[in-house]
């Protein structure tokens, strides 16, 4: 059994349903059916979700409802269905201004879900019947009881992402994007074979492509280097959504509504042959960092400066990625975006209270990372970075590796941010070309 997930943009419009249909009868096995609210469209510039967070902020609601009862409605018409779809228009209209934010902002779902279940043939199942949520998070026996109760007897079922239940029946909605986390908790739920995410790319590219062009896609990683380069920016996944497939060993498999053939990207938990030919399996990085120096001599010998030091991060609650530059000094690194309004306090406090010699600070720094799992079978390759880096006159800041062992961060200024990644990228390319000629 595959559980698939058709993302916003994948179910826009009528066009849109067809291809979703196209899919579906494609592979039988595709048997449950997640869909996002419909999204942006050439001719819809608002996805329904945020048409909703409008309609909710409104003083006069009625036009914005009326806006999203002719987009459902229209798509409705398009495909020529014959479900009554105004019936569940009428029930969310009646309880404008009495209903839960998580009721509202989950119609979305609910009505794009209802639509495609009629339009597939595949029985529709409310989210907030199977997906229960208590104080830890999502039920798992709970949900999967209800869950196979329904498969029982309903093989193929459609279901809308983005919510569920709480314990007392009312909808719980989880974080925006959360209909990849319904995937992901389903496919967990019936031990899927596979879980796919339909989305508008096809797969995950090496790099981002506004920096380098024509960047080649990755056709499978872990769920490890996954992590590390979600954690770096690339912005594939959260957390939430990758763990539940993950802790089964669900293969994700990242494709294209719009162009199917073009194949994707597969996560899994691990390669079965080991990709020797490829030093790099992709590279991603941030800017606009802040780099904070504080040293002391024989600092590995004072641990109690360095708690006082995270004290003084704490108390300010900033997000911070800290590694050692020597034995007298330690170096801290977070967005400026998060520290700048507070920066002169934080520098003031650690000069006074944590008995530190010195306090450096690097502004307009950027990190950019290079993920694989070959870096901790082949260190050579951090000094052959290291190597393109110095022949392109990139000044390095500092550079560090990971306890993982599975990515290596450069730190360089701002502006070389851009010439750094494709710098990575052309090298790694011509040694895995050279490695195919050879």
């Amino acid at each position: 059994m595959k559980v698939v997930k058709f993302g916003g943009s994948s179910v826009a419009d009528a066009g849109q349903f067809k291809k979703v249909k196209q899919i579906i009868n494609s592979d039988r096995k595709r048997q449950i059916v997640v869909v996002s609210a419909a999204g942006k469209s050439s001719s819809e510039p608002v996805k329904m979700t945020d048409m909703l967070l409008n309609l909710e902020q409104a003083a006069d609601s009625e036009p914005l409802f009326q806006a999203v009862s002719d987009r459902i409605i229209k798509i409705r018409n398009d495909l020529a269905l014959s479900i009554k779809i105004e019936k569940d228009l009428q029930i969310i209209h009646q309880q404008l201004g009495t209903c839960s934010h998580d009721y509202l902002i989950s119609r979305g779902e609910y009505l794009t879900a209802k639509l495609m279940a009629k339009y597939l043939g595949y029985y529709f199942v409310d989210a907030k019947d199977i997906l229960i949520f208590d104080n830890q998070g999502i039920n798992y026996v709970q949900s999967q009881k209800r869950l196979l109760n329904v498969l029982a007897t309903h093989s193929q079922i459609v279901v809308p992402g983005f919510y569920g239940a709480n314990e007392n029946g009312s909808v719980h909605l989880m974080p925006r994007g959360g209909s990849d986390i319904s995937g992901s908790l389903l496919a967990n739920l019936v031990d899927a074979e596979l879980y796919e995410n339909w989305t508008d790319v096809s797969g995950i590219l090496m790099a981002d492509p506004r920096i380098v062009s024509n960047s080649q896609k990755i056709d499978s990683l872990t769920y490890d280097e996954l992590q590390e380069l979600s954690y770096m920016g690339i912005g594939v996944f959260q957390e939430e959504a990758v763990r539940p497939v993950r802790e089964k060993h669900i293969p994700t498999a990242i494709l294209n509504t719009n162009q199917p053939e073009a194949g994707g990207t597969l996560v899994v938990s691990a390669h079965e042959d080991e990709k020797k030919d490829q030093i790099v399996t992709g590279i991603a990085g941030r800017k606009d960092c802040t780099v904070i120096t504080i040293r002391k001599y024989q600092l590995n010998k004072h641990l109690e400066v360095l708690q006082k030091v995270l004290a003084v991060f704490q108390k300010f609650d900033l997000a911070i990625n800290s590694v050692p530059s020597g034995n007298d000094g330690f170096s801290f690194l977070c967005q400026h975006a998060e520290i700048a309004t507070h920066l002169s306090a934080i520098i003031s406090k650690l000069k006074k209270t944590c008995g530190v010699d010195s306090v450096e600070v690097n502004q307009n720094i950027a990190l950019v990372a290079a993920v694989s799992l070959q870096l901790s079978k082949r260190p050579a390759i951090a000094g052959k970075i290291l190597n393109y880096l110095d022949s392109s006159l990139i000044h390095v800041r500092f550079v560090f590796q990971e306890g993982s062992d599975l990515k290596i961060v450069f730190g360089v200024n701002n502006d070389d941010y851009e010439k750094t990644i494709k710098r990575i990228y052309r090298e790694s390319m011509e040694h895995h070309f050279k490695k195919i000629s050879a």
